[in-house]
């Protein structure tokens, strides 16, 4: 397979980037209190926010860390992670939940070193009640007996309900946005959602934040400013999460103004001596 990952992939790995991935496996480490909470969903609001890419190379710097890590296609409307790795979604997720079929079956390996893929297989007619029946939660229990993570890439939570039904079954959520294209209402509307189903959203990612041409930036952050004032419409949107910080800025923060200078006094005039006086 010809993987197009950005980092573990290959011979040439952007180190660059693995790094930035590096720091995101080690804060999303941090983010559990138990060491036996590993599975994880990516998604977005909205489509084409990078949540797919930013989930398989987050399982290469998992997988990269000696640690058997699999990656799950749950975007069954609309997959793309086998586009990643050069497979023909023929068959996968679907294919295992609807014959009841061993998962062993239908995992493909990675040329990363402990990365596995399941990719998100025919799209069923519907694929919220696949992932409502007894034997998706039943495969997820077995696959967390076998790998260290698992990390499954979903569709976007404003679109279809099927990332609010995985949300309640996993350890943690991560929301993607996108660079000044993720709006702050729409941000804010699908950290509500997550919530109301249940979800441990545990951090967000905010993608293509590199300025110079052929770099991308990633940044990881804690909570979504839920109370903060909508924003006026036309106006372009800011990253949601207050505490969200690029990974690769080297920006300092700005310096705190100089106290105003005091207004200069007004001359004293004195009144013209008169004689004798």
């Amino acid at each position: 397979m010809n993987e197009k990952l950005r980092i573990g992939a290959g011979r040439n790995p952007d180190l660059a980037i693995a790094s930035i991935f590096g720091k995101l496996k080690a804060n999303i480490d941090f983010s559990f209190v138990e060491a036996r909470q590993r599975t994880l969903i990516f998604t977005s609001a909205l489509p084409a926010e990078g949540k797919t890419t930013i989930a398989a190379n987050t399982a290469a710097a998992m997988a990269a860390s000696d640690k058997k890590t699999l990656l799950i296609d749950a975007d069954m409307r609309n997959p793309s992670a086998h586009l990643l790795f050069n497979l023909v979604n023929t068959r996968g997720l679907s294919d295992i939940i609807s014959q009841d079929a061993d998962w062993r079956q239908f995992v493909y390996k990675a040329k990363v070193p402990n990365l596995y893929l399941i990719t998100a297989g025919r799209k069923p007619s519907n694929p919220s009640r696949f992932l409502t029946s007894d034997r998706f939660r039943n495969l997820l229990e077995e696959l967390r007996k076998e790998f260290d993570y698992i990390i499954m890439d979903t569709p976007p939570i404003l679109l279809v309900p099927d990332t609010q039904i995985i949300a309640s079954l996993v350890d943690g959520v991560i929301l993607v946005v996108r660079n000044a294209k993720t709006r702050r209402e729409s941000l804010k509307e699908a950290y509500t959602t997550l919530i109301r189903a249940n979800a441990n959203v545990i951090g967000a990612v905010l993608n293509h934040t590199g300025k110079k041409e052929g770099v991308y930036g990633y940044g990881y952050g804690y909570g979504v400013d839920t109370k903060s004032p909508k924003r006026p419409p036309g106006r372009p949107a800011r990253p949601a999460s207050e505490k969200l910080v690029s990974a690769n800025s080297t920006a300092k923060p700005n310096p705190e103004p100089p106290p105003p200078k005091p207004a200069p006094k007004a001359p004293i005039r004195r009144p013209p001596m008169r004689p004798g006086g």
